[in-house]
């Protein structure tokens, strides 16, 4: 059973940190020096844990009443089993619960369809980011009446 935990110290911080790296660093080969970036410190992470070893991992940035979701991230051999959604249902119900309504992120290509199945439409073009074709993506939940 996948059980995701939000960042309340440093020990869950340089888990979410070291599945960072693995993905987007080691894997995917963005710059070492771009991926902690100047908004890490006032996100709110979480970290997936399965049988109680970290496998995935989030972020979320509350910016002027919306969100950006970010550094979404799976080890490899947990991929394809759920560890990505259940990340993003964290993220989203973290905002949420701080009044957001309004979610952006930056896709890369390979991950649109994960995000189009979680209620995120793409807006605008393809653009660049760390060297990997990303496309911005929305999702608004319906507010309560």
């Amino acid at each position: 059973m996948v059980v995701v935990k939000r960042v309340t110290d440093s020990s869950l911080y340089d888990m979410a940190c070291r599945i960072r790296f693995e993905v987007f660093v080691y894997e995917q080969g963005v710059p070492e020096e771009i991926e902690i970036d100047e908004y890490d410190a006032s996100a709110e992470h979480v970290v997936a844990f399965r049988d109680d070893k970290p496998v995935g991992c989030g972020r979320i940035v509350i910016l002027d009443g919306s969100a950006k979701i970010g550094r979404v991230a799976v080890v490899k051999s947990e991929r394809g089993k759920g560890v990505g959604r259940k990340i993003c249902e964290e993220l989203i119900k973290i905002g949420s619960e701080k009044g957001v309504n309004e979610f952006i992120l930056h896709s890369q290509l390979t991950a649109v369809d994960f995000y189009r199945k979680l209620g995120f439409e793409a807006v605008g073009g393809i653009f660049k980011e760390a060297g990997i074709d990303h496309v911005k993506m929305l999702k608004k939940l319906e507010e309560a009446t």
